[in-house]
């Protein structure tokens, strides 16, 4: 199974200090085989802004852990997604991404992000689903509630092998 890590979790997932057990649960998952990031466009770009990332996905690429999709057709879809203005988030090149990749599994704490991943009118096909560790909608009024343990959920998510295309 394949996923999106978004930089907004980058470091809990691939920072060398992470508290961050649910963050270290999904990297092993994708470090033991059993998953596969996908990357590609400004999230790479994004992503690699980290030492601790760069480092991972250079072997990572090698194992077939993570598969890089082509720069220019992820930037080119993210363009597509912008034209038609239908995006509550600013991330139309995280949507690009699961759009050209079949990726349909998103580590994202966004909220924004994660209502435009699950709609299918961005995301058409088999439904997004989304491992974070946040919980609640973060409003002015209410706060998110951090979730830093692995769940029943994170665990449930990881064992799907139906949110990928590739």
């Amino acid at each position: 199974m394949c996923a999106i890590v978004d930089n907004d979790v980058r470091d809990q997932v691939f920072g060398s200090n992470s508290q961050w057990p649910a963050g270290r649960f999904f990297l092993d998952w994708l470090s033991d085989g059993r998953g596969r990031l996908v990357v590609g466009g400004k999230l790479l770009r994004e992503l690699n802004e980290s030492g601790d990332f760069k480092r991972w996905l250079r072997t990572a690429l090698r194992r077939n852990s993570a598969l890089a999709f082509d720069d220019d057709q992820v930037d080119a879809e993210t363009e597509a997604i912008r034209a038609r203005q239908i995006c509550r988030s600013n991330d139309a090149h995280v949507l690009a991404l699961a759009r050209v990749s079949g990726a349909r599994l998103l580590f994202t704490n966004d909220g924004a992000l994660k209502q435009d991943f699950m709609n299918p009118d961005i995301i058409p096909g088999a439904s997004g689903r989304i491992y974070s560790t946040n919980r609640g909608r973060h409003t002015r009024r209410y706060a998110t509630q951090e979730i830093r343990n692995v769940t029943k959920t994170h665990r449930s998510l990881l064992n799907r092998s139906d949110l990928c295309a590739i």
